[in-house]
C-alpha cells in the first residue's frame, strides 16, 4: 500500500475535520486539493510515522487549504460564485462583480498601455521584474546589469504607471468604478 493511500484512508475524518472549520459546500474539494498538495510537497516519512498516520501534521495541512480557500473566495473566478449564481442567490451581486471585474481588467489595460509607451529598455526590464518575480540583486546576477540600474529603471516605471493610474485605482478601491 502506498503512503498516500495509508493517509487516504482517514479521508471521512478530514471532510469532518474542515466541516468543523465551518466550510460545508466545498470540504470535499478541500481534502481533495490537500491530497495534491502533500503529493507535489510532501515525502512520506513527513506524514507516516511507524506506520501511522501524523494526524496533527495532517490537521496543519488542512487548516491551510482552509485558510488559502477563504483567501480565495473573493476570487472574482470561483466556482462558488457561480454555483451561487446558478442556484440563484447573489444574483443581485453578478452586475457589481462584472463591472468590479471589468474596471480592474481597464486598470491592467491601462498599466500595459503605459509600459509600451517606455523606452525599450525600460518596458523590456520592467516587464522581466514582474513576470518572473525575481528580486532586483537576482537580476542583476542573471543580466549583468548594475543593482542601482534596475533600481532606477523600475522607479522610474513605476512613477509612470502611478501617474496614468493611481485615480482609476483609487476609483477602483472605492468602488467608484462606471458602469457597463
Amino acid at each position: 500500500m502506498s503512503w498516500i493511500a495509508k493517509v487516504a484512508q482517514h479521508h471521512d475524518e478530514y471532510v469532518s475535520t474542515v466541516k468543523g472549520f465551518g466550510e460545508d459546500f466545498f470540504a470535499e474539494d478541500i481534502v481533495q486539493e490537500s491530497y495534491i498538495k502533500i503529493i507535489k510537497y510532501c515525502r512520506e516519512d513527513q506524514l507516516v510515522k511507524d506506520g501511522e498516520v501524523r494526524k496533527a501534521y495532517m490537521y496543519f495541512v488542512l487548516r491551510n487549504m482552509f485558510l488559502d480557500f477563504k483567501k480565495q473566495k473573493n476570487n472574482k473566478n470561483k466556482v462558488s460564485t457561480e454555483v451561487l449564481n446558478y442556484l440563484g442567490e447573489g444574483i443581485s451581486n453578478d452586475l457589481e462583480e462584472i463591472q468590479r471585474a471589468d474596471a480592474l481588467n481597464k486598470i491592467f489595460d491601462k498599466v500595459d498601455t503605459v509600459v509600451k509607451d517606455l523606452h525599450w529598455y525600460d518596458e523590456l526590464l520592467y516587464k522581466l521584474y514582474r513576470d518572473t518575480g525575481k528580486s532586483m540583486r537576482t537580476l542583476s546576477k542573471e543580466t549583468g546589469i548594475s543593482t542601482s540600474s534596475i533600481f532606477t529603471t523600475l522607479k522610474k516605471c513605476k512613477d509612470a504607471i502611478r501617474e496614468e493610474v493611481s485615480e482609476d485605482y483609487q476609483d477602483y478601491l472605492n468602488e467608484e468604478y462606471e458602469l457597463i
